[in-house]
């Protein structure tokens, strides 16, 4: 019998899955001609931060690759609302933002590593393991 998957190792599958069927209708009611498509997909960087954040759910809040997926999204942002010249000047503030995650990883390892790999039990140091 195969235990139930956390929630935070579905995270960002599930995110993703979402954002497909999201993508999928509104594609759909625009080729039916119920909703112009544009309106919508203008926020395709609220897909990036999304699944950025459903990676700091499953990988803690030092994950590199949430921050990463973060980054991207924040960056789309400022690329689709922003003031124009606003994302040439500023996309260094990316790379120190992803260089303070590596240190902070560097520096503090138990915080980067908050959830187990997928596919290990959790365990409690002071309590008995039952299995069924």
């Amino acid at each position: 019998m195969s235990r139930p998957t956390p929630l935070s190792d579905l995270a960002p599958r599930l995110v993703l899955g979402l954002v497909v069927i999201a993508l999928g209708a509104i594609l759909l009611l625009d080729n039916l001609g119920w909703y112009d498509a544009w309106r919508l997909l203008e926020w395709w960087p609220a897909a990036l931060v999304a699944y950025g954040l459903s990676r700091l759910v499953q990988g803690g809040p030092l994950s590199f690759r949430g921050h990463v997926w973060l980054a991207l999204g924040a960056a789309g942002f400022i690329s689709q609302f922003g003031p124009w010249g606003l994302l040439e000047r500023w996309w260094p503030l990316a790379l120190v933002w992803l260089g303070l995650v590596v240190t902070l990883r560097a520096l503090f390892p138990q915080a980067a590593q908050l959830a187990p790999p997928s596919g290990q039990p959790e365990t409690t140091p002071d309590l008995p393991q039952v299995t069924p």
